[in-house]
């Protein structure tokens, strides 16, 4: 697989991720969560917008289509994406509870080190202009 259709795949996944997210935060809202679970919708909805135009932008630089019909034509037919019995059982059950935190956890983690890697890269971009522009002059 090349690093085109990796990235490709691996943006579709996200997209995919963060919308069945969005959707479970707005679930969990609806059934009398607190309002975090709102910001959390919102957040993560925005999220999979901004990958979806993003996904989009790439599709029309590297024009890869084809490959984007095939991700979702072999996710389209998975069942193994149907929720566990965790999430299906009470929501007020302390096994729910701890398996939610456990997510949101996750997920903080997780984005900590996406902000990590892209203020890292953003440095040494900015690091890398200042010495072109020392020789430069």
């Amino acid at each position: 697989m090349s690093l085109k259709a990796f990235h490709t795949l691996f943006i579709v996944i996200s997209f995919l991720f963060a919308t069945y997210f969005g959707g479970w935060c707005f679930s969990q809202y609806s059934s009398g969560e607190s309002q975090w679970m709102l910001l959390a919708t919102l957040g993560s909805f925005s999220v999979a917008s901004a990958l979806g135009i993003y996904l989009v932008w790439f599709l029309k630089r590297y024009k890869q289509i084809g490959f984007l019909s095939v991700a979702f034509f072999l996710l389209s037919y998975s069942s193994n994406l149907l929720a566990c019995s965790v999430c299906l059982g009470d929501p007020n059950s302390p096994m729910v509870k701890s398996v939610n935190s456990g997510v949101l956890f996750l997920l903080v983690v997780v984005g900590g080190v996406l902000v990590g890697f892209a203020s890292l890269f953003l440095f040494w971009r900015k690091k890398e202009i200042q010495k072109m522009q020392l020789l430069a002059t």
